[in-house]
């Protein structure tokens, strides 16, 4: 969902036809409220530490080769940023760029150009919060295991892209919940409860095509099985 790669965008044709005929359109967010948010002072290292400090001398320097290797980008540029800037920035080299714009953001143009309701299941603030709440320490240790071992941190996202294109939704969740470990609880569950509260009262109000990511739907605590639990109506619409 949040990817440029083409190969999340199967099936496109059958998508926007389905947000045709909603009158509103929501990503996990409104885009239109994330421009005007200040994204600067949430990414900044909010202790001033520094990330040659957070890191001892042997890890920087690992992280700092690995990144100019995987993007050409010195790591002096993201000296007072977030663990997580990097970590994303390095994510995103296993991704084609393919596409214009990730594969939400595509859907909410789309919408937009249609003259469709725009809104978010979460207010950006809201993720941003979600953010905060994942300690510098965390971030360190995550970026740190995905550099010492890439190739099998390759590996297992080579392996969601192939459950997503499959739309094998409950193996692609039970891969995605071990990868996140501890943090699964802050950044999938609690959000998915969140998340399908609001679906309920937005299609109850008109119809609405949601745009969520695909790690958010499967499981026991998935949204698609919490909104079956409020009586819901869920049905998958076959694409291939």
């Amino acid at each position: 969902m949040h990817v440029r790669d083409k190969r999340a965008f199967g099936a496109l044709s059958v998508v926007e036809e389905k947000i045709t005929e909603c009158d509103a359109f929501a990503a996990e967010f409104n885009f239109e409220e994330a421009q005007t948010f200040q994204m600067e002072e949430q990414v900044q290292d909010v202790e001033n530490q520094g990330l040659s400090n957070i890191f001892k001398p042997k890890k920087y320097k690992r992280i700092a080769e690995f990144l100019k290797k995987q993007t050409g980008m010195d790591i002096a540029f993201f000296e007072h940023q977030k663990p997580f800037i990097i970590y994303q920035l390095i994510t995103e080299t296993l991704f084609q760029k393919d596409m214009p714009f990730a594969l939400d953001r595509y859907l909410y143009e789309h919408a937009k150009s249609q003259g469709k309701l725009l809104t978010g299941v979460e207010t950006f603030a809201e993720q941003m919060a979600i953010m905060e709440k994942i300690t510098l320490e965390q971030q360190a240790k995550i970026l740190y295991q995905t550099v010492k071992d890439f190739k099998n941190y390759r590996k297992q996202l080579k392996k969601l892209t192939r459950l997503y294109q499959e739309g094998n939704l409950q193996q692609l969740n039970k891969s995605a919940r071990k990868g996140m470990g501890s943090l699964r609880k802050l950044l999938v569950d609690d959000r998915n409860y969140i998340m399908a509260d609001r679906i309920a009262e937005m299609t109850a109000r008109q119809s609405t095509f949601i745009a969520i990511g695909a790690g958010h739907l499967g499981g026991k605590s998935g949204v698609l099985r919490i909104l079956k639990l409020k009586n819901m109506k869920v049905k998958p619409i076959k694409v291939t």
